[in-house]
């Protein structure tokens, strides 16, 4: 974080065991102001919080590729993480942290230029908020929402503007739009993105960008390369725990991505690992995920969320972490399970986020489209309420593209925000050279995920052989595609009921889903009570009158999980309402 006048870093954060605590002033040439570091112990060496005669650099969260940086740059593999940014900056192309690799953000001041630039990681998963004070010229910035906003407020006396926008956008999409959050005035740095701070003002810059420009390769060249960069990735993640001397520890569930990332890993030797698995009990996330992890005898931990309780009992807290920047319900799973986990003998947590759009597509239906309003919304009751701009949403050329930012960028890695409290996760899938090389396949081997059946079926056959939830069949079976999805000819008739049921709306009467969250919503009281009063509590605070009429609207002919997001957003107006300006 960064302030132009003294503050002391024990009014915004109560020290915890487990975390470091740092501050330091810094003055140049035509800039104050003040840096602040509160981070997780985990993963310590890849940290740094430093400064020399013409640089200070920070930076936050993991680095896979550290050693191998390490020889490249011929440092000595005890090196200070400083030392290698030190070098990096003086002899890499820029910006030279494009070629970090992991969950990271930093900053670098460079003392000479009185130039400050901020960045995040390639898909922004170590989240960067920042406000500009354009009256004071000061900037702020922190990759924690609830402690920037109440920084800027304690050492300015700044009140914030609700935003319209992402809040319409929280309640269609279930999460706000790439770059917006909650607040008009805060911002969210665009993932592969940096800030640069100068006398010249404020400028944003992109360094990377995901494309999908085909490139022309055989199919068992594409099936050969596809599982050498897999792999490389699952070592890249996997050794970063055992050079810290940590367990693996690893989502598995009934779907093939966190199947993957644990098969992959237990045949190249990293054994020694926890999976866990949350869902609904009994059902084929569980059932599934419970059969692989005892064939590959690997320690399992289950954690049911039969009747919903995680979304009462972590609801303020999962809107809290998050600043309601996705609705609480994808938010607080992820809680209930840490509430019950000690992680200090483990190190990274492994997913598989987003596998079966990056092997497969995220288009609809398996068909290249251009985007259009409402793309991978939940809810289309206030679609209309949304708007849709490059500022807000960063790519509206191709669906595909649009979806990657707002829903998986976005949406879908809120999810796990509460693991960075204390430890980092990563995904083998979201690897850079995986994902480009992904992207790149000709189209026929991503829709309807031909080419990831294949991979899966020649290099890992036994993981083929254990029912696939989606589908709710077996993927070592002829399989028909229907609307981009693979379906098994055994399970056929499976799939074609649970698709009526999908467009008819029955399944949400029925526990045989992951998180049934209407299906818990007409069987347990306490739930419909919670949101209830919940929703009364937030409506006597919200003072504008169209969100207001739109909030009961949605809540009053919703399902559970519209619901959810109503009470979502007024939760989070209820929390931050000293913060907000009174009209």
């Amino acid at each position: 974080m960064y302030l132009k006048k003294k503050l002391k870093w024990s009014d915004f954060v109560t020290h915890e065991s487990g975390f470091i605590d740092e501050e330091a002033a810094i003055q140049v040439a035509g800039l104050y102001g003040r840096f602040f570091r509160h981070a997780t112990k985990k993963f310590i060496y890849d940290k740094t919080f430093s400064e020399d005669a013409e640089h200070f650099f920070i930076l936050d969260g993991v680095v896979l590729n550290k050693q191998k940086l390490m020889k490249h740059y011929r440092l000595n593999a005890e090196t200070e993480m400083v030392s290698l940014l030190q070098k990096m900056k003086q002899t890499a192309a820029a910006p030279f942290f494009k070629n970090l690799r992991g969950s990271f953000a930093g900053v670098v001041l460079e003392k000479e230029t009185a130039r400050i630039a901020i960045y995040t990681n390639h898909m922004g998963d170590k989240e960067v908020f920042y406000y500009m004070d354009q009256e004071t010229n000061t900037l702020y910035f922190a990759i924690d929402f609830d402690l920037l906003i109440k920084l800027v407020h304690v050492h300015s006396g700044k009140t914030f503007r609700l935003n319209k926008n992402a809040s319409y956008s929280l309640m269609t999409h279930g999460h706000t739009l790439c770059n917006e959050t909650l607040f008009d005035e805060v911002k969210r740095l665009t993932p592969g993105s940096f800030l640069v701070f100068s006398s010249r003002g404020l400028m944003q810059k992109s360094y990377y960008e995901i494309q999908t420009k085909v490139q022309p390769i055989e199919e068992d060249k594409a099936l050969e390369k596809l599982d050498t960069l897999f792999r490389s990735a699952v070592r890249l993640s996997f050794e970063k725990d055992l050079e810290y001397g940590y367990k693996h520890l690893v989502a598995l569930s009934g779907g093939l991505d966190s199947r993957m990332t644990t098969w992959v890993a237990h045949e190249m030797g990293y054994t020694d690992m926890l999976n866990y698995t949350f869902s609904q009990s009994n059902y084929l996330d569980e059932t599934v995920a419970n059969k692989i992890a005892d064939k590959l005898h690997h320690e399992w931990l289950f954690k049911s969320l039969d009747n919903g309780l995680y979304l009462y009992k972590y609801f303020d807290e999962a809107v809290r972490i998050s600043g309601a920047r996705a609705q609480s319900s994808t938010v607080s799973h992820t809680l209930s399970l840490l509430k019950n986990v000690n992680l200090d003998r483990f190190g990274l947590v492994h997913t598989g986020q987003l596998g079966d759009v990056i092997i497969g597509t995220y288009y609809d239906d398996g068909k290249q489209q251009g985007f259009k309003r409402g793309d991978g919304a939940v809810s289309t009751k206030l679609l209309d309420r949304v708007c849709y701009t490059e500022e807000q949403a960063v790519n509206l050329s191709d669906q595909e593209l649009f979806k990657f930012y707002n829903r998986g960028f976005t949406g879908i890695n809120i999810g796990l925000k509460p693991m960075y409290q204390f430890t980092e996760t990563i995904s083998p899938f979201l690897d850079v050279e995986f994902l480009d090389f992904c992207l790149s396949l000709p189209f026929e081997y991503r829709s309807g995920h031909a080419l990831y059946l294949k991979w899966i079926n020649r290099y890992y056959p036994r993981a083929a052989n254990f029912v696939y939830e989606k589908v709710q069949g077996k993927i070592n079976r002829k399989v028909w595609t229907v609307k981009g999805v693979p379906i098994p000819w055994t399970s056929f008739p499976k799939a074609v009921g649970k698709f009526l049921k999908k467009k008819l709306g029955l399944r949400l009467n029925t526990k045989k889903h992951m998180n049934p969250v209407d299906y818990w919503y007409k069987q347990n009281p306490e739930l419909q009570a919670f949101y209830e009063e919940r929703f009364e509590r937030g409506l006597e605070v919200l003072k504008d009158k169209q969100l207001k009429q739109d909030c009961m609207f949605l809540f009053e002919n919703g399902t559970a999980q519209e619901k959810d997001q109503v009470v979502t957003f007024l939760a989070f107006v209820e929390q931050m309402q000293q913060f907000m300006q009174k009209k």
